[in-house]
């Protein structure tokens, strides 16, 4: 009897010490992955005179896309306040994605439907408000001919607006398959109800803050006839959408900021026809405390041939 309980505690401590080592493990193992992590974040964080690709490439990283799927729903059936558009514009472009392989959208017969990008822009306004629109967001939505919905895009903006402030924003889609007829563009905020900043946080430069210079459009000579049908898909370069790095317009500038400490902003760039707006682009850039920064991205496609002027803006990063 003593023999047996012996050899069952030493078979016990055995196994003890087996979990123990593989509990070590695993330890060891996590402790090792939240420090690749970490170096990882550390090296991606935001530094002076870093240039930001166009925000909607913003926080893809470490997505749990069920959870995403779900707070995109929830924030589809929820009555959001409505926020005022002073101005909205857009231009549609046919694009060629012919010899996209393997088709984005196809016919029955695995040909490729024909693709629109639509490029827009909007002036939004928090005027006669006492407090802040948090996160404001431009939705838009496509229609047929047959006034049936055949695309809808959602764009939110990690800022404050400020009482009395207005700002410019812009973004674009691919429609497959339909040739759009009606585009619908309307706004919307996070109720300051519910999510209402301090009055640290309030203190960020708002939109009148900022200084701009004029802004440069490059195309590349080879270029210049093939980018506004350009369909071919690439993962070089930093380009959205199916177009290869080169092949779209640069859009860049100077920008400064009258604040005391390094300031992270977006900056949009409007395309005009006269008082007309046609679309435009939206980046982000890092500018240092007292001095310029210079920006430069690529549009997500070509410029609008009707543009004439373009109109440059910025407001603020929130951090929250």
């Amino acid at each position: 009897m003593d023999k047996d309980n012996k050899g069952a505690r030493q078979a016990g401590h055995h196994a003890g010490r087996a979990a123990h080592g593989k509990g070590s493990a695993s330890v060891w193992t996590a402790v090792i992955l939240a420090a690749g992590m970490l170096v990882l974040s550390g090296c991606g964080g935001p530094k002076a005179g870093t240039v930001y690709e166009p925000s909607h490439q913003e926080e893809s990283l470490y997505v749990d896309m069920t959870a995403f799927q779900a707070q995109e729903q929830e924030k589809e059936e929820k009555e959001l306040p409505q926020v005022e558009i002073l101005d909205s514009g857009y231009t549609i472009t046919q694009i060629d994605e012919s010899d996209v392989y393997p088709p984005v959208k196809t016919d029955d017969y695995g040909n490729a439907l024909p693709a629109y990008r639509l490029n827009y822009a909007a002036r939004i306004s928090n005027r006669g408000s006492d407090k802040a629109m948090i996160r404001p967001t431009i939705v838009v939505k496509v229609m047929d001919v047959n006034g049936e919905r055949i695309g809808k895009s959602r764009k939110t903006f990690r800022t404050y607006v400020l009482p009395d402030e207005e700002i410019a924003v812009a973004g674009d889609m691919i429609i497959r398959g339909e040739n759009p007829s009606e585009i619908s563009i309307t706004a919307e905020s996070e109720d300051p109800e519910d999510f209402y900043p301090t009055e640290e946080e309030l203190r960020i430069p708002g939109s009148d803050s900022y200084s701009a210079s004029d802004v440069m459009v490059e195309v590349l000579e080879e270029y210049k006839d093939k980018a506004p049908a350009a369909g071919r898909e690439s993962s070089e370069g930093l380009a959205r959408g199916y177009f290869r790095f080169g092949e779209l317009p640069a859009l860049s500038g100077r920008i400064s900021c009258n604040s005391t400490e390094d300031q992270e902003a977006f900056v949009t760039i409007l395309f005009k026809d006269g008082d007309k707006l046609l679309g435009g682009e939206t980046g982000r850039v890092m500018i240092p405390a007292g001095k310029e920064a210079f920006y430069t991205f690529s549009a997500g496609g070509p410029v609008p041939a009707e543009t004439d002027s373009y109109e440059v803006s910025a407001f603020s990063i929130a951090h929250y």
